[in-house]
């Protein structure tokens, strides 16, 4: 795990062109700027493309964090907040430069990424989205965080969470294939359908 535990800034994509091979990410650490995120797509690589020198530098630049699909090393120093795929403790070689930071949009974890895109990372992991995506989600989840505050200090007073909800009525249309949505007792301001919020007044 890494010291710090949250990470946002603007992404930096580094996509490597041969696996085990982190020259690429080496030198797109010397272009990289205060409030970025580097984040790198190592093709399939099983060695490590970063390690604590690494990330210390970077931190040392200002960079807020690091992403990588694929593996790092020396996870107990890591300087600044690290999120990789996998870890290992073999470095790979320097040889191949790569074609160079914020070429394209790359792949990873599975989502692609812009150069620019909005990276925020914490202990659940890591979120990319545009300006825009980040403007239309962030009052549901500003939403959700609330009526989930309020339903702990409801257990901190010791009524049970299926008490705060609709529980033994959901539970029971479903058994009998009927529809139905679990909701919040006296917290109207939002309902789970499928996980998704769904605002109603």
């Amino acid at each position: 795990s890494t010291k710090k535990t949250k990470m946002i800034g603007f992404a930096r994509t580094v996509q490597l062109t041969r696996p085990n091979d982190f020259l690429a990410v080496l030198h797109a650490l010397t272009e990289i700027h205060s409030g970025d995120v580097l984040v790198v797509n190592t093709s399939g690589s099983t060695r490590a493309v970063a390690g604590s020198l690494f990330t210390t530098e970077a931190e040392r630049r200002g960079c807020r964090g690091l992403v990588v699909d694929g593996p790092v090393r020396d996870v107990a120093d890591l300087a600044c907040p690290t999120y990789s795929t996998m870890v290992t403790p073999y470095a790979g070689t320097v040889q191949q430069p790569g074609e160079g930071i914020d070429v394209t949009p790359i792949i990873c974890g599975g989502v692609t990424v812009h150069p620019g895109d909005i990276i925020f990372g914490d202990r659940d992991g890591v979120l990319v989205g545009s300006a825009e995506t980040f403007a239309t989600c962030l009052p549901d989840a500003e939403n959700i965080d609330a009526v989930e505050q309020q339903l702990i200090q409801g257990m901190k007073m010791g009524i049970g969470l299926h008490k705060l909800t609709n529980f033994d009525e959901h539970i029971e249309k479903r058994r009998k294939g009927e529809d139905s949505k679990i909701e919040f007792k006296d917290l109207h301001t939002i309902k789970f359908n499928d996980m998704e919020p769904i605002h109603y007044d």
